[in-house]
């Protein structure tokens, strides 16, 4: 928490931001309500916001998609930014009657007398890495849902047995053998119009993974991170977009614990946990220090963290012994980071030819698209808005 008897000898601004409008509560110091008003939460709005407050006056919200716009557009001109999570603001989630003007005024309240719960407010260029990394996620999720469409398809038509001994469905053996598959005609568009989805999906990533490749060469810490043998640039600008600046962790255990790869404590009394589950945390962080360690483990370069895995494996088991081993490398990562030192197993060869892939990989990532570019796109678009429309209603009908 924040030192209330400064902060409240502080001016202070609360916002309750909403897409299309924002609601402010200006507070002078000692507490005192001077002035509320409600502004369209557009660019120009909070350019002109900012320079009225100044840098002096602390400005608070709560995190959200349209929040997060918000705390990036202000940090971005110096404004001194505070965000909340929803989940930690009490006073708003159960309050009987929520309107905008109490609840801007209630973060403003909060701030100033220094019951505020500060959250990261990442700086643009890891909010950029972020977005790249859910974009590639997002595709993961998009593939496999197709994926599933066609798997649920050769089953209608009992055509399993005819892809027994594939492994992977979607390899080149797996797709020569779907699509000579002796499916009815009048079923054939199915898989066809599966198949072009997975094939646009895989070009939109081989675009993302170059942007994500020229993130990776424009970050000194995604570059430390790739010394880990078994860690490639996607990876790493995973691990550094979720950590941010590594500062906020006083201590490697405090990474940990933010990654949600530490035994949960529930003690209270007489009562103490058994450590049987563990807590939660970010769940993207430990999801790639947990894909950070299956590379590791496929690299298969005799690495202390190999070594401590396979050892573990023999007494918990695999899934155990993988967050075990994510928990250690977060250690690890933690000591990089902040010492700027390489991985103490690096394999430099290995190193060498993932640097080559990557920065070959980054030129690919093409320049800014210009407006006239999207323009076009929106326009070839333009002809199919009634049809956009209809799914979309037929969706939400069907919900």
């Amino acid at each position: 928490m924040n030192d209330g008897a400064t902060h409240f000898e502080r001016p202070c601004l609360g916002l309750d931001v909403h897409k299309g409008t924002t609601t402010a509560t200006y507070l002078e110091a000692g507490g005192r309500t001077m002035k509320k008003w409600i502004f369209p939460t557009t660019r120009p709005h909070l350019l002109d916001l900012a320079k009225q407050m100044g840098i002096s006056v602390p400005i608070v919200l709560e995190a959200s998609t349209a929040g997060k716009a918000v705390a990036t557009t202000l940090k971005e001109v110096g404004s001194e930014l505070h965000m909340a999570a929803p989940n930690k603001i009490a006073l708003i989630a159960k309050a009987p009657v929520k309107t905008d003007d109490r609840d801007s005024a209630t973060l403003a309240h909060l701030y100033q007398v220094g019951f505020f719960p500060d959250c990261y407010v990442p700086p643009p260029e890891i909010g950029r890495q972020r977005t790249l990394v859910r974009a590639r996620q997002d595709l993961g999720f998009k593939a496999t849902l197709v994926k599933n469409q066609v798997h649920a398809l050769v089953t209608r038509n009992l055509l399993d047995s005819e892809m027994k001994g594939i492994s992977d469905w979607f390899g080149v053996g797996g797709i020569r053998k779907l699509t000579r598959l002796p499916i009815p005609a009048g079923e054939r568009t199915h898989p066809a119009r599966s198949l072009e989805q997975l094939q646009l999906l895989a070009e939109h990533e081989e675009s993302l993974q170059a942007e994500l490749a020229k993130a990776a060469t424009e970050s000194p810490d995604v570059q430390l991170l790739m010394t880990i043998p078994g860690v490639d640039y996607y990876t790493a600008v995973a691990i550094v977009a979720e950590i941010g600046d590594i500062r906020r962790f006083a201590n490697k255990k405090q990474v940990c614990s933010h990654a949600g790869v530490v035994p949960r404590a529930d003690n209270s009394g007489e009562k103490v946990s058994s450590h049987r589950s563990v807590k939660m945390g970010d769940m993207v962080l430990k999801r790639f220090l947990c894909i950070a360690v299956q590379g590791m483990l496929r690299a298969n370069r005799g690495t202390s963290i190999n070594r401590f895995y396979e050892k573990k494996a023999k007494s918990i088991g695999s899934a155990k012994a993988q967050v075990a081993a994510a928990r250690k490398l977060a250690c690890a990562i933690w000591w990089m980071l902040t010492h700027g030192e390489p991985f103490r197993d690096e394999d430099e060869d290995l190193m060498a030819r993932k640097t080559r892939r990557m920065e070959a990989r980054s030129q690919e990532a093409m320049g800014e698209m210009t407006e006239s570019e999207l323009d076009r796109i929106g326009q070839k678009l333009e002809a199919k808005a009634s049809l956009l429309e209809r799914l979309a209603r037929e969706a939400g009908n069907a919900g």
